[in-house]
Parts: structure tokens; sequence; C-alpha cells
């Protein structure tokens, strides 16, 4: 009920401030574990996207955030977990594995972090090692506009236009159950990062 609620007052903000765009926001699947993988230009992108889509969207945010007993109590209603960015932390890659498993959608930025200039960033092999353990359809997505409405650092957003296109679902069915090094992880990322490329790039409005 809180979610929903929250859902719908975002969407409404996000739809007047920031005149919200959804492009193909149908590619995301109606059923079943998924990963949406965006670039990262803002701190607002998680609220942005889950304003965005239908269904119930869960994602991690640094532990930080959750330390406030007040703070760490929205957030989890909102479905975000906690995760230590400094280390490998196994109990938030669990949990993100856990809830994909149980057929939810996560967002995980590739590029790990927020831009500070908006541009892409070198990827990690996180969003990969969890979708291959998941075995996850992954949406790659492009975020445009954001960075204009609230850059790193930046306390208050601003209004600007924010167009999210969504990409057709990729599958890695071909390393589902096998064993896989750090070359498969590489190969799986640079796919996901080349259709945000494609995405970003694109003149489709």
């Amino acid at each position: 009920m809180f979610y929903s609620i929250a859902h719908s007052i975002l969407r409404v903000i996000a739809i007047i401030y920031i005149r919200l765009q959804a492009i193909s926001v149908e590619n995301i699947p109606e059923e079943g574990g998924v990963i949406l993988a965006p670039n990262h230009p803002s701190d607002l992108d998680s609220f942005i996207l889950g304003a965005a889509i239908n269904r119930q969207l869960h994602t991690m945010g640094k532990e930080e955030l959750f330390r406030k007993r007040f703070a760490g109590f929205i957030f989890r209603k909102l479905n975000a977990f906690p995760v230590r960015r400094e280390e490998f932390d196994r109990e938030a890659i669990r949990t993100a594995i856990n809830i994909l498993k149980d057929g939810h959608v996560i967002d995980m930025y590739p590029e790990g972090t927020v831009s500070l200039d908006g541009s892409l960033q070198e990827p990690k092999s996180g969003t990969a090692f969890i979708a291959l353990q998941a075995k996850a359809a992954v949406v790659p997505v492009a975020i445009i506009g954001s960075f204009n409405v609230m850059s790193k650092g930046q306390r208050f957003p601003r209004p600007h236009k924010v167009i999210l296109k969504f990409g057709k679902p990729l599958y890695f069915d071909e390393y589902y159950g096998k064993p896989y090094n750090r070359e498969t992880l590489k190969t799986v990322t640079e796919k996901i990062m080349d259709e945000i490329k494609i995405l970003l790039n694109s003149d489709t409005l």
C-alpha cells in the first residue's frame, strides 16, 4: 500500500515537474525477474525509473542512506535495500539474486555509481554477475536529462525534461548454469553497455 501510494505521487510529480517521457516501456517483461540496466547521470534515477514503470521496482542503495532510522524505514518501504559499496557485499548480492528469482524487477547500474559529468563511465561487472546468477532478463535503459534535474552533489532538483528509453530485453541463456570467468562477465557487460549506447544515440522520441 505504501509503495502504491508513493508510486502514484511520484508519477504525478515526474510528469508535471520533469515532463517525464517513457519510450517503449512495454519492453519490460510483465512477469519474471528483470534487471533494468540504465546509465546513471543522477541520484534521482531510481525514483524516476520507479515512477515510469508499472511493476514495482526494487533497488540497491548505498548503506549510508539507511543509517538514520526514519530514512531507512522509508527506503525499505520503497523496496530499497542497503549495499556496502567499498567492499564485495555478499549479503546485498544475495538479496538482489533472491529478489530476481522471486520474479521481481530490480534496477542495477553497470557503471556502479553516479556520473560526475553525466557522461558514460567505465562499467563494472556486478550487473552481469547478478544477471547470470539469477538467470534474469536484462532490459537496457537510456536516461536522458536527469543530470540537468539533479547532478551529483546538488541538493535540490530543477525542472527539466527527462526521457527514458527502454530497450528490448537481453537474455544470456548460453551462459546459464555453466561455469564462467572474467571474460564471460566482460562480454555480457559490454553487450549491455553497447545497447545502452545505442539507445542514448538513437533519434527515437
